[in-house]
């Protein structure tokens, strides 16, 4: 038996439990039709405690063995050009909010204010 499995089914069940609470909290099911939801959610938690019961009774020879781990290299050159790119967006990024702010407003204040009017300007004749 494979422990991760019995760790899957046990998370699936408390999904589904979580799954069947937001539906009877938002009343999109009612009471009547709650039994048959829980019951497949018991199911689900425990055929996972079930598995990992059985798993650990095993003899050592059946027990399945962790493979190593290979630790594969960093792709440097990937990684530093996309610090390059993030970077340098963040600095035009940067540039354009400087360059868009009025002059003589601080960044705060340009961002508290950052509502439109509410009202709307028109005019009947165009110069």
């Amino acid at each position: 038996m494979n422990v991760k499995l019995s760790k899957q089914m046990t998370l699936l069940g408390l999904a589904a439990m979580v799954f069947y609470a937001v539906l009877l909290a938002t009343g999109t099911v009612g009471l009547d039709v709650m039994p048959q939801f829980m019951v497949s959610a018991v199911i689900f938690l425990s055929s996972g405690r079930l598995m990992r019961r059985i798993a650990s009774q095993l003899p050592k020879e059946e027990r399945p063995k962790k493979p190593q781990r290979v630790r594969s290299e960093p792709d440097w050159e990937w990684l530093s050009q996309f610090l390059n790119w993030f970077m340098a967006l963040l600095i035009i990024g940067v540039l354009a909010l400087w360059a868009m702010k009025p002059v003589g407003v601080s960044f705060f204040d340009a961002l508290t204010q950052h509502q439109p009017a509410g009202h709307t300007y028109y005019s009947d004749a165009i110069p």
